[in-house]
């Protein structure tokens, strides 16, 4: 790996993981994108300035400079042009035409999932022209998102038909084929699992919680807390997990990460969501738990076409025998910018806390506009049962603060953790 070339499609602050671990390797990182000020660019080996989005660009580029291998990863609009690049310049590639298509269009995920019997929400169809007068006839709350949009951008809950007219107009800007999706608005606990697939055969790695505060909707883009493993894995394993595997192995997948997210109410579970990228895992956790970074097996895949530690995968659980967990401390929507952030350095001293991604600082405002949603900063950790992840949790808590010039804070409430 030493001295390898490799190309990094975007360079979105969540990237800079990623720059690092291939750094650590002894790869050569290039990070392309078109902002000059990408955070990612700026730990880069060299920075690109190009449309990652144009694989004319992207192709000239590579010849050029001799890369070994194109990877990217949390944002869809990406894969395909990564996909592309590399089938035109026969490099290793884990993506296929299939899964960027089930990750980015809602329809043809529902589809394949009927077909190995994999539960997905009840949709309603509506026409665009329509829209208006259907908004009239639906049984609310209602959840509807763009047919191909990513990061939750233009999803949201509709409780009435008010709600519902406006948000249908804005995820139908956010579609590119100007359709949008309306589905039963799921409710109990909600999910995230990351599966490996490794030479043909998928594993289940991970399955963690997701839990929000009272006043935020679920099936967002960060949740307020994150905990594996799942106190529904069980359940999952004995009703869906042996689809899920026909589904992958069907689809003839190969390599790479899929992540998939979904409910679980009276042990019935529903899934709504697929992504074939980082975005949906959390790999320092993985590692610390299992012993498998999904992000070097991917930097390893682009450059060497093997995932990695062949013996090691066999071995892996998703029953951890300690809790990992994640803290998503969640900006509030304002018109005023950070003027102060409290208590992160502290924070990341704790013995169990195994990264951090600061992802605002002093100078940053937010706001929501129903578009997604941003966390100030995100700690993962572990701990060795639920009376120290609530500790953990509880100290977090009391030490970071955020406020703006007039000494408001800028934080929304935190979430409860007595019913965990």
């Amino acid at each position: 790996m030493i001295g390898k070339k490799l190309l990094i499609l975007g360079g979105i602050r969540t990237l800079c993981d990623y720059v690092v671990r291939a750094q650590k390797m002894g790869v050569y990182v290039y990070v392309a994108d078109y902002d000059i000020y990408s955070p990612a660019k700026q730990i880069a080996d060299q920075a690109v300035f190009l449309d990652a989005t144009n694989v004319e660009e992207i192709v000239a580029f590579c010849k050029k400079e001799g890369i070994d291998g194109i990877t990217t990863g949390y944002v869809d609009i990406l894969l395909k042009p990564c996909y592309e690049a590399c089938r035109r310049l026969n490099l290793f590639c884990y993506l296929t035409p299939e899964m960027i298509e089930m990750s980015t269009n809602k329809e043809y995920f529902k589809s394949i999932c009927a077909e190995y019997s994999i539960p997905t929400p009840i949709s309603h169809e509506i026409k665009n022209e329509d829209y208006e007068v259907a908004a009239l006839a639906l049984n609310y709350p209602v959840f509807i998102k763009p047919l191909d949009a990513s990061g939750s951008r233009g999803a949201a809950v509709c409780n009435n038909v008010k709600e519902f007219k406006k948000q249908y107009k804005c995820a139908l800007n956010f579609s590119k084929q100007k359709k949008v999706v309306v589905e039963e608005y799921l409710s109990g606990t909600e999910f995230l699992m990351d599966y490996l697939i490794v030479d043909g055969r998928p594993y289940l790695l991970s399955m963690f919680d997701r839990i929000m505060s009272a006043d935020r909707n679920s099936a967002i883009n960060h949740s307020d807390l994150c905990i594996a493993p799942s106190c529904n894995l069980t359940v999952f394993q004995q009703k869906i997990h042996q689809n899920i595997l026909e589904m992958l192995s069907g689809m003839n997948f190969e390599n790479g990460l899929i992540f998939f997210q979904g409910f679980v109410k009276d042990k019935n579970i529903t899934i709504y969501e697929m992504g074939c990228r980082l975005g949906g895992s959390f790999p320092f956790i993985d590692e610390h738990c299992t012993g498998i970074n999904p992000m070097d097996m991917l930097i390893n895949y682009a450059l060497t076409g093997e995932m990695g530690k062949k013996i090691a995968i066999e071995e892996i659980s998703p029953h951890f025998s300690e809790l990992g967990g994640v803290i998503n401390i969640m900006a509030l929507s304002s018109e005023y910018r950070i003027a102060e952030i409290n208590g992160i350095e502290e924070v990341s001293k704790l013995p169990q806390m195994l990264h951090y991604l600061q992802r605002m600082f002093i100078g940053d405002s937010f706001q929501v506009g129903k578009i997604t949603d941003s966390p100030v900063v995100s700690f993962y950790f572990y701990a060795k049962d639920i009376d120290e992840y609530k500790e953990i949790v509880r100290f977090i808590y009391s030490k970071v603060s955020v406020f703006d010039k007039y000494g408001n804070s800028l934080l929304m409430q935190p979430c409860s953790i007595e019913n965990l």
